[in-house]
C-alpha cells in the first residue's frame, strides 16, 4: 500500500469517527449565520472531495467505501437542511444549547443562596450551589468565579496561611485572570484574586489587588482588613529585624 493510499484511508476513518459529534454547520465548515449561497458553494466543494467515485483508484475495502458513502450522505443532509428556511429554523431551535429562562432563573436563585452561605462560612455548601448555578447558566462568568473561589477556600492552608496545594491554587488564579480579561475590573473578582495571591505568598500582588478594590469601593471592609493585616505583619517583621540587630550589637 502506498503512503498516499494510507493517508486517504486514515482521513476517511477520522472523518467518519467525527460525524456523530458534528453539527451541520461544523460538518460543512460554515458559520451559523452563513448565507444559503455560501452553504451551497461550500457543499459543492466538499461533495467533490467526498464522492465515492473519487476513491475508485484507492483500493478501498467495502467497509471504507461505506464510510465514504456515510460522509457524503451526511453532507447532503446538512446541505438540504440548511438551505431550506423552515428546516433550518427547526434545526437551529432543536440544537440551541443556550440556557432557557427557567435555567437562568434557577441559576440566579442558586447563586444568591450560595452567596448567603459563603457569608456564613459554609464554603462546601456554597461551592455546590455555585457549581449548579454555573452549569445551569455557563455564560455567566460571575457564577464560575464564585465557584472557583469557594474551591480555593477549601484548599488546606498552613499556619502562615499559605496554601498546601500551590498547583491547583495557581490554576485557579489563572482562571480568574481569564475571567478578568473577559469582564474587566470587578470588585468581587479583584478581591478573590488578592486572596489567592496571598495564599500563594505573593503579598505585593495581593496588596495591589486589595488597593484596586478600595479604589473601586472605599468601603470594602475585607480589602481594608487584609491591607491592615499585611501592613501589621510587615511592621512586625521590621521590628523583629531591628531588635535582632540591637541584641547582636550588645
Amino acid at each position: 500500500m502506498s503512503v498516499d493510499a494510507q493517508k486517504i484511508r486514515d482521513e476517511i476513518r477520522r472523518m467518519h469517527e467525527m460525524l456523530e459529534g458534528l453539527t451541520h454547520y461544523e460538518l460543512l465548515g460554515v458559520e451559523q449565520d452563513a448565507s444559503t449561497d455560501v452553504i451551497t458553494t461550500t457543499f459543492r466543494q466538499l461533495a467533490k472531495k467526498w464522492h465515492v467515485d473519487r476513491f475508485s483508484q484507492a483500493g478501498l475495502s467495502v467497509e471504507e467505501r461505506e464510510m465514504v458513502q456515510d460522509i457524503f450522505s451526511a453532507l447532503n443532509d446538512a446541505h438540504r437542511t440548511l438551505t431550506d428556511p423552515q428546516r433550518r429554523a427547526d434545526y437551529d431551535y432543536e440544537h440551541d444549547d443556550s440556557p432557557s429562562v427557567a435555567d437562568i432563573l434557577t441559576a440566579e436563585n442558586e447563586f444568591l443562596r450560595g452567596k448567603n452561605m459563603l457569608k456564613t462560612g459554609r464554603y462546601k455548601g456554597a461551592h455546590e450551589l455555585f457549581k449548579s448555578a454555573s452549569e445551569s447558566n455557563p455564560d455567566e462568568r460571575e457564577y464560575k468565579g464564585y465557584y472557583l473561589y469557594t474551591e480555593y477556600l477549601q484548599i488546606p492552608k498552613d499556619e502562615n496561611g499559605r496554601v498546601t496545594n500551590k498547583a491547583r491554587s495557581t490554576a485557579i488564579l489563572k482562571e480568574f485572570e481569564d475571567i478578568h480579561t473577559a469582564m474587566g475590573d470587578k470588585e468581587w473578582l479583584l478581591l478573590f484574586m488578592g486572596q489567592v495571591e496571598l495564599g500563594l505568598g505573593n503579598e505585593r500582588k495581593a496588596i495591589g489587588c486589595f488597593r484596586e478594590v478600595l479604589y473601586m469601593n472605599p468601603h470594602n471592609h475585607e480589602a481594608k482588613r487584609q491591607i491592615r493585616l499585611l501592613e501589621m505583619r510587615k511592621n512586625n517583621t521590621k521590628n523583629e529585624g531591628f531588635f535582632s540587630k540591637l541584641f547582636k550589637r550588645k
